[in-house]
């Protein structure tokens, strides 16, 4: 079974599946799960793959239908005041958001915190310890917020993440899947929210 087969080949696992096939029966059943799978993945899979089937749940490359979307239109250096704004005035229940880099993601979180709201920050450059310590605090209700970078876009299954606040504009349609996807799972609605600034107009009509 590989789950998020997807992100494999830019996080340089397919080496590693090359490696330890041969170790396998000739005689398996072989699954891969993703909520995205483009079609150079598609491609590689035939490499290993007999008889393959394709199944899939919902539109194909596209969020579940049980978030909305929405957009807000504001400065790039008003964003973190209207965020917290938002956050105390209108915000109901667990909130995640995505930054782009790790630095932002910790400077965020750190903005966040100085005015009042407790959050708590995920990223590629915290120890394992202090990423579970803010996974299982945003998970008891500790910290209500949980500013993070893309590490958290897969994997991360918590119920009751109500809203899913794009800082920035995602770089791409799957990015945004896989963010967004942290709501509205299970069948539940979820709210999505990107922060755009003027200069980031072009990027959201690309997505």
């Amino acid at each position: 079974v590989l789950d998020e087969a997807d992100g494999m080949p830019d996080m340089g696992f397919w080496p590693a599946v090359h490696r330890f096939l041969p170790a396998l029966p000739a005689k398996r059943q072989t699954l891969l799960f993703s909520a995205t799978m483009p079609a150079e993945v598609l491609k590689l899979t035939q490499e290993f793959l007999h008889d393959p089937k394709y199944v899939q749940v919902g539109r194909r490359g596209g969020a579940a239908q049980t978030i909305s979307h929405n957009v807000q239109t504001v400065a790039a250096g008003e964003k973190t005041q209207w965020l917290a704004r938002w956050l105390r005035e209108e915000a109901t229940g667990p909130v995640l958001v995505f930054c782009r880099t790790k630095i932002g993601a910790e400077r965020l979180a750190g903005r966040l915190s100085g005015m009042g709201i407790r959050a708590a920050s995920l990223h590629a450059d915290r120890t394992q310890q202090q990423r579970m310590a803010a996974v299982e605090g945003f998970r008891t209700g500790t910290y209500p917020v949980l500013v993070a970078t893309d590490v958290a876009a897969r994997g991360l299954d918590i119920d009751g993440i109500v809203h899913v606040v794009n800082y920035e504009v995602p770089d791409t349609p799957e990015a945004y899947v896989h963010r967004v996807g942290r709501t509205g799972r299970a069948e539940s609605t979820g709210n999505a929210l990107t922060l755009v600034a003027p200069e980031e107009v072009r990027a959201l009509r690309a997505l």
